[in-house]
């Protein structure tokens, strides 16, 4: 199982990424600490299960092994700890990174919580909930293909060519980078606003 601990306001950015997330994990995915309206609402319509308690308050009945994701953690995340509850904190990151999972979650969970990562770089949530989807399944993190960073070309106008660097890493499934359809298109609409 893989939980979200939204840690974020509502934003449009933020719902395409849980959708994408819920694309990939279907049932297995939780998202904890839901108290914004037009979150539940959102996760309502398509499905996906949701507590607007956070992790730390019921993670007592969550399967063990329980593991975070922070990129503080000094060991990577192997295949027989992704096999509980992997705990993902749901923040749209910043670059440089801020450290905010180690304050807003690992720091508040208890010392018996793994804190594993997934590598040196910054993924996006529905990237880090992938990368601990494919671990859970037997794949070790050496074995999956990581793309460092994205460019997005963008529209032009006249005279002008443009892309957007995003500096998130990505893990590579079939062939392509993780990276949901509709947030490509929602940087291409937002672009030149």
């Amino acid at each position: 199982m893989i939980v979200i601990e939204n840690l974020e306001e509502p934003s449009e950015w933020l719902f395409i990424e849980y959708e994408h997330a819920f694309q990939l994990l279907g049932k297995d995915l939780l998202i904890t600490n839901v108290k914004h309206p037009e979150l539940k609402e959102f996760l309502r319509s398509l499905g996906i299960a949701f507590e607007e308690r956070s992790v730390v308050e019921i993670l007592g009945r969550l399967p063990r092994p329980w593991v975070v994701l922070d990129p503080k953690g000094k060991k990577a995340l192997e295949p027989e700890e992704a096999r509980g509850t992997v705990i993902v904190g749901g923040i749209l990151g910043s670059h440089p990174p801020k450290g905010r999972t180690w304050r807003e979650l690992t720091s508040r969970l208890p010392r018996d919580v793994l804190v594993r990562n997934i590598g040196e770089g910054q993924f996006t949530i529905d990237g880090a909930c992938a990368v601990a989807y494919l671990i859970s399944r037997g794949k070790r993190l050496e074995e999956i293909e990581i793309m460092k960073g994205l460019r997005v070309k963008m529209p032009s106008m006249p005279g002008m060519e443009g892309y957007e660097e995003i500096p998130y890493w990505y893990p590579v499934i079939d062939g392509k980078p993780f990276v949901s359809q509709k947030l490509i298109e929602y940087l291409k609409r937002t672009w030149l606003l």
